[in-house]
């Protein structure tokens, strides 16, 4: 019979830990989720953009641009674009607001060009690439040069 007690304690006090436990997570989610709207709502107030693209298309993105490429003494910024953009106008659009210099049409070697990662996918995106596919308001992009191609040549001719 004490043994028998000794369980039931054990798992009352098992069942206990169990459910202070669910309610710590559901008011940590809570808050996780109040303080994601809260970032939401700072990154749509601080960011720039072009104010012909209609609110209901917009991407807010956190943009940066890796500290060699960087000209300006602000390599970061809170930018929206249009979901409906390709990659390639985003990066140039990026490049001129960072003031970056972008000379992707000039040069053919990959040493010179400008590539888009974006950070929350851990990838490269292809310049053809719409917005709206491949990002979320909210992610983050980096500017980065000399990284090569999206995606390589496995094919050598």
């Amino acid at each position: 019979r004490e043994r028998g007690l000794a369980a039931l304690e054990k798992l009352r006090a098992w069942g206990a830990s169990k459910q202070k436990s669910i309610r710590v997570s559901t008011s940590r989610a809570k808050e996780s989720q109040a303080a994601r709207a809260a970032a939401s709502a700072a990154l749509k107030k601080s960011a720039k953009g072009d104010e012909k693209v209609p609110l209901e298309k917009r991407v807010y993105l956190h943009v940066e641009a890796s500290a060699e490429t960087v000209t300006s003494k602000v390599p970061s910024g809170a930018f929206f674009y249009n979901r409906e953009w390709s990659v390639g106008r985003v990066l140039d659009a990026a490049a001129k607001s960072l003031q970056v210099q972008n000379v992707n049409n000039r040069v053919e070697s990959e040493e010179e060009k400008l590539r888009v990662f974006h950070v929350e996918a851990g990838r490269l995106l292809e310049f053809s690439e719409k917005l709206g596919v491949v990002c979320q308001s909210g992610n983050t992009i980096v500017l980065l040069r000399g990284v090569g191609p999206a995606v390589p040549d496995l094919i050598q001719t």
